[in-house]
């Protein structure tokens, strides 16, 4: 599974050309979709979003999907928005629930309860922004500690996962939630490339492009191509290196560039 990435980047005029979105103006949208007064609590989660070497389950993550509107995403309008990662299905009375829901194998996802419903339409289908993620190596000692690896694209370009989102009416404050609403989102895992198989038996399904990325959000894109499209990216495309394993463990503190370098 893919259960760590990075967003190393922190400037966001890349990530909104990147991604074709206006990210300030974005983020400080309400749970409704109208802009909001800007606050100090938005500013910090958008800062969250980004700049971020150890992006784990449950944390905000920065997603990209269509406009509402089926014109306007026909068009290609987009819009970003910070969401939950880990999908909590609406029929979900726990967040728990998304504990185990931060992937979706892509050979899963027309019979899965969860995300069946959901793949097949373009308001539940996102980019999750990234620049790299995070596998472990098993140690042929099993007294060792795993291994991190992370792994790169095109040489550290930002890049997308095919991601499923949906949201749910929500009472309490917490990380995806706003003004009554829970967003949420899980990233879709597919077979390894060879560069990834030599680490772990499963990765991430990585768009391969803007095309592809704008592919994956309209609104006319039939659910057996949207699951055609969960397929591994050329392993010529990628570089994978071992990582601190300083990242074995997730918790206040643990982050930063150092995460990238083998002490």
């Amino acid at each position: 599974m893919c259960g760590r990435f990075t967003v190393t980047a922190k400037d966001t005029k890349k990530i909104a050309d990147r991604f074709q979105v206006e990210l300030e103006k974005a983020l400080e949208r309400g749970g409704d979709g109208k802009p909001q007064p800007p606050t100090a609590e938005r500013a910090k989660r958008a800062a969250s979003a980004l700049g971020r070497f150890n992006v784990a389950p449950t944390q905000e993550v920065l997603t990209v999907r269509s406009s509402p509107d089926p014109e306007e995403a026909a068009a290609g309008e987009r819009e970003a928005r910070l969401m939950r990662w880990g999908l909590v299905p609406r029929w979900a009375k726990d967040l728990k629930v998304g504990y185990k829901m931060i992937n979706a194998k892509a050979e899963n996802l027309t019979s899965s309860r969860a995300y069946g419903p959901l793949v097949g339409k373009f308001r539940h289908r996102c980019l999750i922004v990234a620049d790299g993620f995070y596998e472990w190596m098993v140690a042929e000692d099993p007294k060792q500690p795993r291994q991190p690896w992370r792994f790169t694209v095109d040489g550290g370009e930002p890049f997308a996962f095919a991601g499923i989102c949906t949201r749910k009416e929500w009472g309490e404050e917490g990380s995806g939630v706003d003004d009554g609403w829970l967003y949420t989102c899980t990233i879709v895992t597919t077979q390894p490339n060879e560069v990834v198989a030599k680490v772990h038996g499963r990765m991430p399904a990585i768009l391969p492009g803007p095309e592809a990325e704008t592919a994956w959000l309209r609104p006319d894109l039939e659910i057996e191509d949207a699951v055609a499209m969960c397929a591994p990216l050329p392993a010529a495309r990628m570089e994978g290196a071992p990582a601190n394993p300083k990242l074995n463990k997730v918790g206040k503190g643990i982050e930063g560039p150092e995460l990238l370098v083998v002490p």
